[in-house]
């Protein structure tokens, strides 16, 4: 009996697909669609309607309140900002694909990397997706021949990022990841993160994190929409040892551009 492994392979990937699929809708409204990043195409699910999400937690939680007469904190509620599609990762998408997809024509330390990559095919170029939500900027790395770990809080935000890098599965793994905690005891060419710094309590757990799992010659990779907090951010963190350049990106309907800033330590 002859077995035809492609066949069998898109069998396995059909079945799974159904499976992760059939798991969220039991949760979630749904939409499938089209993303063109730059030259590259995929089919990419995301929640219907995040603001129906977000109102299901507050509901759930004035619900307790009542029974407990207790409300927990914002940091204990788990808001799920994951189940929105930010702008930031689809201009942090953009720019990997458009520094990449290019043959490094760029100045970024992404482009470096592509370019040496050309030299060097058989180089495992590693990234971690950071926060990845329902994995855009790691599915459009993974589309690239990156290898990319995807790390998120929440198990749902995961689900959706394991749907979405299906086809390049054979590069990806999924991890849930509390960024304040957990160390991972390896280090990536690229951490790649999508409005991550909105919140300044959570900079120096970060900055921690960033130093435990940048490889040697690395960059981490952050999209921010043009916040304030953005902009304290850059002093911040450049005076604790980090070098950086900022980027701009435009993505298709957005007037400003997304702010890519890049951070190395050599």
């Amino acid at each position: 009996m002859v077995v035809d492994v492609k066949q069998a392979d898109a069998r396995d990937a059909t079945r799974l697909h159904d499976q992760l699929l059939w798991r969220i809708m039991l949760r979630y409204a749904v939409v499938t669609e089209s993303m063109q990043i730059g030259p590259i195409s995929f089919e990419f699910t995301r929640v219907a309607d995040p603001d129906r999400v977000l109102d299901e937690v507050a509901q759930e939680e004035d619900r307790r309140e009542k029974l407990t007469g207790k409300r927990k904190r914002e940091d204990e509620l788990h808001l799920p900002y994951w189940a929105e599609l930010w702008d930031s990762s689809i201009g942090l998408a953009h720019f990997l694909v458009r520094q990449w997809a290019f043959c490094g024509a760029g100045e970024s330390r992404l482009a470096q990397f592509a370019r040496e990559q050309i030299r060097n095919p058989q180089r495992a170029v590693r990234a971690i997706d950071v926060g990845c939500g329902m994995g855009l900027a790691g599915v459009s790395a993974a589309r690239l021949g990156l290898h990319v770990l995807f790390a998120d809080l929440e198990p749902p935000a995961l689900l959706f990022a394991r749907l979405n890098s299906l086809p390049d599965r054979e590069r990806c793994r999924y991890r849930r990841v509390n960024w304040q905690i957990d160390r991972l005891q390896e280090r990536f060419d690229f951490i790649l993160g999508a409005d991550i710094v909105y919140d300044r309590s959570q900079w120096s757990f970060l900055h921690t994190f960033f130093e435990a799992h940048l490889a040697p010659g690395g960059a981490v990779l952050i999209g921010e929409p043009g916040r304030s907090s953005g902009e304290e951010f850059e002093p911040w963190i450049s005076a604790r040892g980090w070098r950086m350049a900022r980027f701009n990106q435009e993505i298709p309907g957005r007037r400003e551009p997304i702010r890519l800033l890049q951070l190395t330590r050599d």
